[in-house]
Formats: structure tokens, sequence, C-alpha cells
């Protein structure tokens, strides 16, 4: 009876040394499955934010407006967004590219007409966090956006800033714009704070985009 004793003593310490050889396993993979989760519900979350932002804004809704943005800050509620702040940030652009006749109809001869042969923003509205995300296809400097989010034809025409990277996802789709066609692209960014144990505060979120 004592060699019994003394044996199911023996396993007990052998069962906490695998439990603890095995926590190192489960316990980060466990939490990691719980983050993945997460991110996936918030990335759902922020497509569908983002599309029908887009959705709205491709139909003419002027999210310059406050009373427009309330809207996005609807869609986004429970993600902490406000119209001028918060944890999320929509980035609208109104993309059109430049022809020979637009440069002709302004005036301007081909050396003048910087921006010929490129795709360029015509609007550019930003509603959210701006200082989480800035969008991944360029930004207009702010001195040639009015108050309505629109950049003029003399700017657009000719400012560095104003042109939009976007060839490459266009091309992709198989898409060309012809003269006087708008493409309108949103972009969505959702930080994610509530998982930051998984990684250092502010390298976490979620973007999104959508074109229409």
């Amino acid at each position: 009876m004592r060699f019994s004793h003394t044996c199911k003593r023996g396993q007990g310490g052998n069962a906490l040394l695998e439990l603890a050889v095995v926590s190192i396993v489960i316990i980060p993979l466990f939490f990691g499955m719980v983050g993945v989760g997460i991110n996936m519900g918030q990335m759902n979350q922020a497509l569908e934010i983002g599309r029908d932002t887009g959705h709205m804004y491709a139909r003419g809704i002027d999210f310059s407006q406050s009373a427009n943005q309330s809207i996005i800050v609807q869609l986004a509620r429970g993600t902490g967004m406000t119209a001028t702040g918060g944890n999320a940030v929509a980035i609208l652009s109104q993309i059109s590219y430049i022809y020979q006749a637009d440069c002709t109809a302004a005036g301007l001869s081909t050396g003048q007409c910087t921006n010929l042969n490129q795709y360029v923003f015509t609007n550019r509205i930003v509603v959210g966090n701006t200082s989480l995300r800035a969008s991944n296809y360029g930004t207009p400097s702010a001195s040639i956006v009015n108050s309505s989010g629109n950049i003029s034809s003399t700017n657009y025409l000719k400012n560095s800033t104003a042109v939009a990277n976007v060839s490459a996802d266009l091309t992709a789709a198989g898409l060309t714009l012809n003269d006087g066609d708008i493409v309108w692209l949103t972009e969505f960014y959702l930080s994610t704070p509530d998982i930051s144990y998984l990684g250092s505060p502010g390298s976490l979120g979620v973007y999104t985009k959508a074109y229409f």
C-alpha cells in the first residue's frame, strides 16, 4: 500500500508538469483564436460600412455636410467612431482620367497639363479620425480641396498631389474610364484596440476598399 501511495504522488507531479508544458502552447493558441474571431467580425463590419457608405456617395450624397456624416457614424455604431475622431476613418474619393480634351477645354497646352493621361482626384472627403490612416492611393494637398471636398479643374489638371495611384486596381478589374467618367472609391479603416494585447497598441486594425 505504501508503494502504491508513493507512485500516485509521483504521477500527480508528472501531470502538473505536463499541464505546464501543454499550457505554453494552448494558452497562446486560445487567445490567438479569440483575436482572429474578433478581427473577422470587425472586418465584416468594416466591409458593410464601407460598401453602404460608397453606395450613398456614388448616388450623390454630400458627405461634406455634418448631417450626412452622422449617417456614417450611425452605420459604425459600436466602433467608437465620431465625425471627427474615434476608432475609425472613412476616406471618400471621386476619380477621373485626364484626356487631351480636358486640357484643351481648360486652355492648357500639353506641357502645362502635367496630369495628362493620369487618374486624378476630383473630390476628397474624410470622416472620422484622420490620424488613424491615410489613403492607400494618395492624398491631395489640403490647399486644393475646398470645404465641399471638391478639387477645381485648374488643380487636378496640374497639381501633382491630385494624382490618384489607382491604375493597377482598375486595370486588374478590367475597368477603363472614358472622358468624363467618374469612379467612386471608398476606403474604411477600423482600429481594434480591444485586441491590442495581441500586439503593440495602435498597430492593429482592419482596412477595406470598394469601387463604384
